[in-house]
């Protein structure tokens, strides 16, 4: 079974049951040449463009251990955030309701804390719990009701976002909280900050899952192409129930590490805003180190990339409103990059939809 779950999910011919939301399937083998390279390495190239440029521009303030320390240590929770993204992504499937999810799960940590005094652990625990029902519903929606994910996600981000706005009337929940997670986004490791050191622990197991076991392959599959892995025996509801439960998880944990980098839980990260960052990095680490396949290094890499340049952008004196248009463009470029992949491997280019 799993050699023919592998063939299938390194299939090119791919079925787009929800083509907006899938990145072109994986090539399988690839010829070597500079073309090929340049796919596969070009972004981790332009990052290391990025930060020559503005350390020769700004060496004063962007070429500091200081600011290098600060973009990692921003980009951990938008990390685990994409990480969230990328499993239903995998799948065929967009989770539209992530920073919802985050910031409900946020706000149901820190009001057992504050306000019914409880311990930290049983506070990561209650978050955990409310994002894996929230992920487990969105999961049954979209898989045995057969509702659009998109959908389906973005009515559950508009209900997570009501009951946030009833409890918490737009007020960040900062006191009786444990200042083992409040001054998590202050402490280190050896240097380097404890969020970004949790971050990259997530996203190591994350890559584990995706590439190291048969449910990542299964998914793969099933995202790849979903007609031959229903022929081939593979559970595709399962699969995606799974997906987006898992997401709600890792979505709980980013909560969680957003209460340590900010000190409080604060209602307003249930927006959409806060999750395009991450979202604009899943999208571009589909088109660098494995082009046409959401992958976590390249989304990594993405994330750095766009936490550099945004970073530089803004101590190079850039309005604010930059770095939304920054985000968006991101995206676009990306979808549209992989979509010219997937044309000069096929020979094809589908209309959107």
């Amino acid at each position: 079974m799993s050699d023919v779950t592998s063939e299938v999910a390194n299939r090119s011919s791919e079925a787009e049951p929800e083509g907006t939301n899938k990145a072109p399937t994986d090539p399988g083998r690839r010829r070597s040449s500079p073309v090929d390279l340049l796919e596969r390495y070009g972004l981790l190239g332009l990052l290391v463009v990025v930060i020559v440029v503005f350390s020769i521009w700004l060496p004063d303030t962007f070429a500091t251990a200081a600011n290098f320390r600060a973009v990692v240590t921003t980009q951990a929770v938008g990390s685990v955030v994409a990480m969230a993204l990328l499993l239903p992504l995998v799948s065929g499937r967009f989770d539209v309701s992530i920073g919802a999810t985050t910031g409900m799960c946020a706000i149901a940590a820190a009001a057992t804390m504050s306000r019914y005094g409880l311990s930290l652990p049983l506070a990561v625990l209650v978050a955990v719990a409310v994002g894996l029902v929230v992920g487990l519903f969105n999961g049954f929606v979209v898989s045995y009701l057969g509702v659009n994910s998109i959908i389906g996600t973005l009515g559950t981000t508009t209900v997570l976002g009501g009951i946030i706005a009833a409890y918490t009337h737009g007020t960040p929940i900062s006191d009786g909280l444990s200042p083992a997670l409040t001054n998590l986004g202050t402490t280190g490791l050896l240097g380097v900050p404890s969020l970004f050191v949790i971050a990259m622990v997530i996203c190591v197991a994350c890559w584990y899952i995706l590439t190291q076991t048969p449910f990542g392959r299964r998914l793969f599959a099933v995202g790849s192409n979903l007609a031959a892995a229903r022929l081939t025996g593979l559970g595709a509801r399962t699969l995606v129930v799974s997906s987006f439960t898992l997401a709600g998880v890792l979505a709980a944990l980013a909560g969680i590490m957003q209460i340590g980098a900010q000190g409080s839980a604060d209602p307003q990260v249930a927006g959409i805003p806060f999750i395009l960052p991450s979202m604009a990095a899943v999208f571009l680490g589909a088109t660098t180190i494995h082009p046409g396949r959401y992958n976590v290094p390249g989304t990594i890499v993405a994330l750095l990339f766009l936490g550099t340049t945004v970073s530089g952008l803004a101590l190079a004196g850039a309005s604010p409103w930059v770095t939304d248009v920054f985000n968006g463009s991101a995206i676009i470029a990306a979808i549209a990059i992989s979509a010219q992949f997937r044309r000069r491997r096929t020979g094809e280019l589908d209309i959107g939809s």
